[in-house]
C-alpha cells in the first residue's frame, strides 16, 4: 500500500511539474455573452431558412445545390450572416402568395350563394 501512496505522489509531482499554471480567470461582460448567443442565432436562422423547401427549389432552379449554400455560409463572415438574418427578419409574413385572393373570392361566393339564395 506503502509503494501505491509513493507511485501516487510521484505522478503528482511531475504532473505538477510538467503542467503550466498560467491559467487566468477573468470577468466575462454580459454584451459578451449576449453577443456571442446572438451571433450564433443569427447562423442558426440563415442556416435554417436554407433549409427550406422553397428555397432549396429556388436554389436547384439556379443551379445551386443546397450543401454548398450551407458551406458558403458557414464561410461568411460574422457581419455578413447579421445582415441576412436581419433581412430574414424584415420579410413579411408567409409572403405574397395571391392565395388570399383566391379564398377571399371563394368565401364571397359561398356568402352570395347562401345570402341570395334563400
Amino acid at each position: 500500500m506503502r509503494r501505491l501512496y509513493k507511485l501516487i505522489a510521484q505522478v503528482l509531482i511531475v504532473s505538477m511539474v510538467w503542467m503550466p499554471f498560467s491559467l487566468q480567470a477573468s470577468m466575462v461582460g454580459t454584451d459578451q455573452v449576449v453577443a456571442t448567443a446572438s451571433d450564433q442565432l443569427n447562423r442558426d436562422k440563415v442556416l435554417s431558412f436554407m433549409s427550406r423547401g422553397d428555397v432549396v427549389k429556388q436554389f436547384e432552379t439556379l443551379g445551386l445545390s443546397a450543401t454548398t449554400a450551407k458551406e458558403r455560409v458557414n464561410a461568411m463572415t460574422q457581419d455578413e450572416v447579421n445582415k441576412i438574418a436581419g433581412k430574414i427578419d424584415s420579410l413579411p409574413a408567409g409572403a405574397d402568395s395571391g392565395a388570399w385572393i383566391l379564398v377571399l373570392v371563394i368565401v364571397g361566393v359561398i356568402v352570395w350563394l347562401v345570402w341570395y339564395k334563400k
